[in-house]
């Protein structure tokens, strides 16, 4: 018989091996990119099963490469409301096998939504989302910045783009890296899902004050099958609290509530000494939570940075008061 710890290792070296064949997610420092294209004609040509031909340069080394790739628009909610479509994109092996991009054969592009003056910040709250969700849960999506030189080919007139934007890997890859797969079904039982990490979720998407979500009905949200378990994998957070998007007050928390930054918690009741758990897992993890926004200091407005800190804070404050958590969180699962 194998010892555990030896099993646990293996899998550590082949996670480690898989992870070095996709370099795209090996660095954080940002892609830049040059696209030209009519963001009219792939909205108007594309959609969640037919993808256009078309290509980017992306800089290695000082010196641009093409990247032929097939695009189409994702999102059902940015694709009716943004200027600009957040894209899938879908590559051949061949293509970008000497490329930053080896090993991918999708990628989201998560890109501004309006023209905005504040249009890159929202996008760099977004990112810091997905950076905390992978300090708070060991199922979390891979991303990498991208600097986005757009040129927009218009028969008005030609316009020009400086984009902050962001990869997100494929759930595949995801998979890939705990060797388990992605389960595709209209809805799931609440019940199904590993608690300590259904709960992990549910806190995450509270404290960024997000609920355009669903795990049970998959909006937002992939179901992983792993380590004999099932798991929600959450991404798209810019209609949350933290991110404080203007576009996102169309869409209410929920019936009755007016700010989109209220919180609001959606998660499913579970035991108390698994809501307890993982309460105390979060509040160890406030430092890091805490650092990950202090590192962006430089990239903020000193309002936005503190309000940003602010509002996370508030979460915190909730955790380590009894009464508040037993009221907000607590008080207000769901059984049904």
């Amino acid at each position: 018989m194998i010892p555990r710890f030896t099993i646990l290792l293996l899998i550590l070296f082949v996670n480690r091996l898989l992870a070095q064949d996709v370099p795209l997610f090996q660095s954080e420092e940002p892609v830049n990119l040059q696209i030209t294209g009519s963001i009219k004609s792939i909205k108007k040509n594309s959609n969640d099963s037919t993808f256009v031909t078309g290509k980017f340069l992306y800089e290695k080394d000082k010196q641009w490469v093409t990247v032929p790739a097939e695009a189409r628009v994702r999102g059902n909610f940015r694709l009716n409301n943004c200027y600009f479509p957040p894209l899938k994109l879908k590559f051949n092996k061949e293509d970008v096998a000497s490329t930053v991009f080896k090993g991918n054969k999708t990628l989201k592009l998560v890109v501004p939504c309006e023209t905005r003056s504040d249009k890159n910040e929202l996008i760099r709250k977004e990112y810091l989302c997905y950076q905390i969700y992978k300090t708070v849960s060991p199922y979390y999506f891979r991303t990498r910045l991208a600097n986005v030189e757009l040129h927009e080919l218009s028969k008005k007139k030609p316009q020009k783009y400086e984009l902050l934007a962001f990869f997100v890997e494929d759930n595949s890859l995801v998979a890939k890296r705990h060797q388990g797969k992605v389960v595709k079904t209209k809805s799931t039982n609440p019940a199904a899902f590993d608690e300590k990490q259904s709960l992990r979720n549910d806190y995450f998407q509270f404290m960024i004050g997000n609920a355009d979500w669903s795990a049970v009905f998959q909006h937002n949200s992939n179901t992983l099958y792993a380590d004999g378990k099932y798991i929600p994998l959450s991404y798209d957070f810019d209609l949350s609290g933290f991110v404080n998007a203007s576009y996102a007050q169309v869409s209410p928390p929920q019936p009755g509530t007016i700010n989109r930054r209220d919180r609001v918690y959606r998660g499913f009741c579970k035991s108390k000494q698994a809501f307890e758990e993982i309460r105390k897992e979060f509040l160890d993890k406030e430092a890091a939570v805490a650092a990950i926004i202090d590192n962006e200091s430089g990239n903020f407005t000193k309002h936005e940075f503190n309000d940003m800190k602010a509002y996370v804070n508030e979460f915190y404050e909730i955790l380590k008061s009894d009464d508040k958590f037993s009221s907000a969180i607590i008080g207000q699962c769901r059984t049904k």
